[in-house]
């Protein structure tokens, strides 16, 4: 059963419906701003905060369409968690993490352990720097994983969940079942993507990992058919084609509306036009199309590129550089010297807003 504070967000579903591709898209273009009102008028998330979990390599093919011909075909992606904590109608505090993502785990993604075979040593070098942990992240913050209410990710690729949220039976080499890292939490996600575990499409196999939610017990999942409120300041949004059930973070902040999604890698990808990485203006220019979609997957290109325009339409620009949109990338475009010539223009790097506390016994809060 859904908690009784996440409320639907209808505003959305009859675009969504809409027969042709481009009908969709104007009809989301239309629908958009009724929805970025409706999370405004719900208020502001209590605190935000945002830690990096690893960095990798990926194909430039990929991430930039093709667009651009740097001397190697990898650029470097950073991939980060976001820790929202958020109120209730009721006055209840909630904590969200948003892609808390596993990095020993996702290594095991058929790209990843493709890639190690390939390149050996320099897989090595490029592959999943080991950094904290995000129960490590939660500890600075005074809080602990028996804190997390909801886990979500806004797409499935690479991630396990069975030590997340504990096993029915024996997994990952182990001789009992998993003991849930975060007891309390349930995964949030739309039902699209997790029909997709049911078998997986050979297209698919690629960049999921088949056992990722196996035996993992029903109760744990909290699936999700439609757009959601979950509390002040905090929805998630169906943004589908990247994968088919793709969704978006967007959250209300002190700074203003944010959305979360890897649909682009860079604030390049929505602003291409104003961006210095050579041949992503040249593109713009000469198709007319406003956006560069993370293309390592062709599930739905027409409707990630609707999806990445209801992003533009849902978030704020940025402050400092007006020229770019509040998208914060779950994976983030981040300079390396092993990818000369695709440094983004400007990078979001953290979302910082508010207070992230505990409720602690006896009325006191600790504040981070």
């Amino acid at each position: 059963m859904m908690p009784s504070h996440i409320r639907p967000l209808p505003e959305m579903d009859s675009a969504w419906r809409e027969v042709s591709a481009g009908e969709r898209l104007q009809a989301v273009r239309l629908a958009a701003p009724s929805l970025r009102e409706r999370i405004l008028e719900s208020g502001k998330v209590s605190g935000v905060r945002t830690f990096v979990i690893a960095s990798f390599p990926y194909p430039t093919r990929f991430g930039l369409a093709s667009l651009a011909s740097p001397p190697l075909p990898y650029l470097v992606l950073t991939n980060r968690v976001n820790v929202v904590q958020f109120e209730t109608e009721a006055g209840e505090l909630k904590l969200l993490l948003f892609n808390p993502t596993d990095y020993e785990r996702s290594a095991e993604t058929p790209f990843f352990q493709a890639f190690r075979k390939k390149f050996g040593y320099l897989a090595e070098r490029m592959a999943h720097k080991k950094r904290p942990k995000t129960p490590d992240h939660l500890a600075t913050l005074g809080l602990s994983p028996e804190d997390v209410d909801y886990i979500a990710f806004d797409h499935m690729h690479t991630q396990d969940v069975r030590e997340m949220l504990g096993t029915t039976a024996p997994a990952l080499g182990q001789q009992t079942p998993l003991r849930a890292i975060y007891p309390r939490a349930k995964l949030l996600i739309w039902k699209p993507e997790l029909d997709i575990f049911r078998q997986l499409h050979p297209l698919q196999r690629y960049w999921y990992i088949e056992d990722g939610i196996r035996h993992v017990p029903a109760d744990r999942f909290l699936a999700v058919d439609q757009d959601i409120l979950l509390g002040k300041g905090v929805a998630l949004v169906r943004t589908p084609g990247h994968t088919v059930g793709n969704w978006s973070l967007v959250i209300n902040t002190e700074g203003g509306v944010w959305a979360v999604s890897e649909n682009g890698i860079a604030c390049d990808a929505y602003a291409p036009e104003s961006s210095a990485i050579r041949g992503l203006k040249k593109h713009t220019h000469a198709t007319g199309e406003e956006l560069v979609l993370n293309s390592n997957t062709l599930e739905g290109r027409n409707e990630q590129y609707t999806s990445m325009v209801l992003e533009k339409l849902l978030v704020d620009r940025c402050t400092s550089s007006p020229e770019f949109y509040q998208h914060f990338p779950s994976s983030e475009l981040t300079a390396s010297p092993l990818s000369p010539g695709l440094s983004p223009t400007y990078s979001h790097g953290t979302i910082t807003s508010g207070q992230v506390r505990r409720q602690i016994p006896a009325g006191r809060t600790q504040a981070a």
